[in-house]
């Protein structure tokens, strides 16, 4: 064999197998100084030919320079993959709080599910919200200026590349992800259904408010997760409250009479009939959807006039009186054999098909809501029993308090509510415990009574 070239040797070791046969191979070793740039090579290469082309590589500035890159590469991608395992990202603490809070679990009933489902599309929400990088090497030190210098570094993050909040680090995220976050949510084409909203409008501010309770809660639950987290501040309380001002204004759209023909009409024509028997015993008595559409028979006490409900919203059972319509649709039900329910839908099913329903026939587009009808049936229980009884003040302090423009209802009357309501709706309290209310305050926003202001 020819000499071979300076900076290529040939060694040889015996193989670990029965024949001992000798495997040759060839190392190509550099340390030099080349053009100011050291140069350390130490590889081996399983032919003379593939050593030759190694040595040449590195012996020119273009080779030498593409080597070094992919060296570099490497080790950036090897510091990528320590620091993610070091510091994850903020979608990994929220996996682990999923998991923690929100799996299902066994016996869980249709109102819970409903509710983790919803929790859990919050969460995928927050995880895929693009926002601007504000951690731009650049513009992140120009932000802590302020003035005009802050001004140029909110244009640098606005022109530069977004990312998924869930791809940031907890420890990155200041009040001024929050607001980034808050911006890009309320600049969201709201979603109905499946399907972006036709009417233009964008995602509410009172959804993107429910957000941020999420976003807080699992910053609040950071410290249960890695004590390293313990002492990290909460950027949802410093976020601009201004980005959210008047967020829950009051609705207070009432079914004309028009709109209450429409709906009526439309309810009578619907295909499955369960639609109109949920809507309007709802319209009656105030049911909340996750109240009425689970409900079964041996709930349903015709013998003494009401319902007896367990799935509530404060979680505390409640009576609902039966009123004479009500009663006319529930004995109207056929019941089924070997099942317990009165209606076959389930919470996630009606859900969708009522939106779907109330879009169809123009309510939607008017604010109307499945929870509206809670809302008439609430105000025309407050109306009809004041008008029979003639607004004893002893017994209707919420009419009071909107006749006289009071905000706190409890300054008018200090008595506390009974446990069960009377078999009847003859007074105030009895209508606050057949709804489902626990204070006046809640009731009293649904009142029909209007003040005339003086312009």
């Amino acid at each position: 064999m020819s000499a071979l070239p300076r900076g290529i040797t040939q060694v040889y070791w015996k193989n670990k197998t029965k024949t001992k046969e000798k495997q040759v191979k060839f190392r190509v070793r550099l340390n030099k100084k080349v053009n100011g740039q050291q140069i350390k090579v130490d590889q081996l290469c399983d032919t003379l030919e593939q050593a030759k082309d190694l040595l040449s590589t590195y012996q020119s500035n273009i080779g030498r320079q593409t080597l070094n890159k992919i060296d570099l590469d490497n080790n950036e991608k090897a510091k990528k993959v320590a620091d993610l395992l070091s510091s994850p990202p903020i979608s990994f603490y929220i996996k682990q709080y999923v998991e923690q809070t929100l799996s299902p679990v066994e016996g869980e009933t249709e109102l819970k599910r409903r509710n983790r489902v919803s929790k859990l599309s919050f969460f995928k929400t927050i995880e895929n919200t693009p926002i601007p990088d504000t951690q731009n090497e650049i513009a992140s030190p120009l932000l802590q200026a302020g003035g005009l210098l802050a001004q140029m570094a909110q244009k640098t993050i606005a022109n530069s590349s977004k990312k998924r909040f869930g791809d940031f680090k907890p420890e990155q995220i200041t009040y001024i992800e929050i607001n980034e976050y808050i911006k890009a949510r309320l600049a969201t084409p709201a979603m109905t259904g499946n399907r972006k909203n036709e009417l233009g409008r964008n995602v509410s501010k009172i959804s993107v408010s429910r957000e941020l309770t999420f976003i807080k809660k699992l910053f609040d639950n950071l410290k249960h997760q890695q004590h390293k987290f313990k002492n990290i501040p909460n950027p949802v309380t410093e976020h601009d409250k201004d980005l959210l001002k008047n967020r829950d204004p009051k609705n207070d759209y009432r079914l004309s009479d028009t709109d209450r023909e429409i709906l009526f009409k439309e309810l009578d024509e619907y295909p499955n009939p369960e639609m109109k028997q949920i809507c309007l015993l709802s319209y009656y008595c105030g049911f909340r959807r996750s109240e009425i559409v689970p409900l079964l028979w041996e709930q349903v006490h015709f013998d003494q006039n009401y319902i007896q409900l367990y799935q509530t919203k404060s979680g505390r059972p409640r009576k609902v009186i039966i009123t004479k319509q009500a009663r006319e649709i529930l004995e109207s039900i056929p019941k089924r054999e070997n099942d317990p329910r009165l209606f076959t839908y389930s919470l996630l099913g009606f859900s969708g098909s009522v939106d779907k329903f109330l879009e169809r026939i123009g309510l939607k587009e008017k604010g109307f809501r499945f929870h509206f009808f809670r809302r008439e049936a609430i105000s025309n229980l407050v109306f009809n029993i004041g008008q029979a009884t003639g607004m004893d003040g002893s017994n209707f302090s919420i009419l009071i308090s909107e006749l006289l423009g009071i905000e706190n209802v409890r300054h008018l009357e200090k008595n506390h509510l009974s446990e069960l309501p009377n078999n009847s709706l003859n007074s105030q309290v009895d209508i606050m415990k057949s709804v489902g209310h626990n204070n006046k305050q809640t009731t009293k926003r649904y009142s029909p009574i209007k003040i005339p202001t003086n312009k």
